[in-house]
């Protein structure tokens, strides 16, 4: 009724009044020409009112969201089944562990996750967000899987601090363990990793476990997908120095050679690290020293690619990470004081 009426109320008694004047109208002949025509512009205004053109225009935008909200989703859709063939993830970030456990005896390099995380969880900031991912194209299209050396250096210092948090928090207990070794007797041990991020995928046989040396069928390969890999600090000094190698007899599989791959690589940057900081003892047992330590790192907050900067310089992170330790392992004496206390600990620089 207060559509009919043009807003106004009146009940059954507004309604009468307008049908009698469409009735009237309708009537033509028995009217004057001026009073069909003062009929017919009363009846369209209380037609056209403002509620009326109100109802009429919000019915048309909640059909013209609802389409476009459609569309949305099936654009959406289809883009996520696009890349699922293409057997491409973005949308999250993997940190594993490598390692050359079974390397000599077996021609494998294990790889252990440790973490599975929405990308936007990791890398809440847009804009590093935006180059995170710019860069994961880049390596994935140049083939070469170290994505850090596609930021400039202030990108590196914020990424590799963003994911020494995430990696931390990992090992959050044993830093707090670790801690009161310096009030009692404790046997945990000090270790140091390395971490850098890659992104890159494995297109060879050996997906499935049971059938580790034939392809699973036509384009078998892994998920292309942003990766934070973390390595032993001794492991990677093993490789660059030569004494860590495959097997006589080669890899398990082509899956095992390509992680090798992303290994060795990762040990480059490290070697390359240790030279600008004039540690050549790649068969030290020893931790590193606060130079090494720092140069490991990155020089300084919003160190933007100085002069002799190149962009595999930086590409890594070390981590402290504490570990309980047996008193086994033939050991009988009890562990040092040096041994059980933190020594050198320095997350970032």
């Amino acid at each position: 009724l207060d559509w009919a009426c043009g807003g106004e109320t009146g009940g059954r008694g507004c309604f009468r009044q307008t049908l009698m004047e469409a009735v009237a109208l309708a009537a033509g002949p028995q009217l004057s020409r001026t009073g069909r025509r003062t009929l017919t512009r009363a009846l369209v205004r209380r037609l056209l009112s403002r509620t009326a053109l109100a109802f009429v225009a919000g019915g048309i935008f909640v059909s013209l969201l609802r389409k476009a909200h459609e569309v949305w989703l099936r654009v959406r859709q289809a883009r996520a089944e696009f890349l699922w063939r293409r057997h491409v993830d973005f949308s999250e970030v993997q940190a594993c562990l490598l390692s050359t456990e079974h390397l000599q005896s077996l021609g494998r390099v294990e790889k252990r996750t440790l973490f599975v995380k929405p990308i936007a969880e990791v890398f809440k900031n847009e804009y590093i967000l935006a180059q995170v991912l710019e860069a994961a194209e880049k390596a994935a299209i140049s083939k070469d899987p170290m994505l850090m050396v596609h930021l400039s250096g202030e990108e590196k210092w914020h990424v590799l601090n963003t994911c020494t948090n995430h990696l931390g928090s990992c090992f959050a207990p044993y830093h707090v363990f670790f801690n009161e070794a310096r009030r009692t007797q404790t046997y945990y041990r000090s270790a140091w990793y390395c971490f850098t991020l890659t992104c890159h995928q494995t297109e060879s046989a050996g997906r499935w476990f049971i059938t580790p040396h034939h392809p699973v069928g036509a384009g078998d390969c892994g998920i292309l997908r942003i990766r934070i890999v973390m390595a032993n600090e001794q492991e990677l000094r093993d490789i660059a120095a030569g004494t860590q190698a495959p097997p006589d007899s080669g890899m398990f599989n082509g899956r095992h050679q390509e992680r090798w791959s992303v290994f060795r690589r990762f040990s480059e940057l490290f070697n390359r690290q240790l030279c600008r900081a004039g540690d050549g003892h790649l068969h030290g047992q020893k931790a590193p020293s606060k130079k090494v330590s720092h140069s490991l790192g990155l020089s300084a907050q919003g160190d933007d690619s100085p002069p002799g900067i190149e962009p595999e310089d930086n590409a890594i992170q070390r981590i402290h990470i504490p570990f309980p330790s047996s008193k086994g392992r033939g050991d009988a004496e009890e562990p040092t004081e040096d041994q059980s206390v933190a020594k050198d600990v320095v997350l970032f620089s």
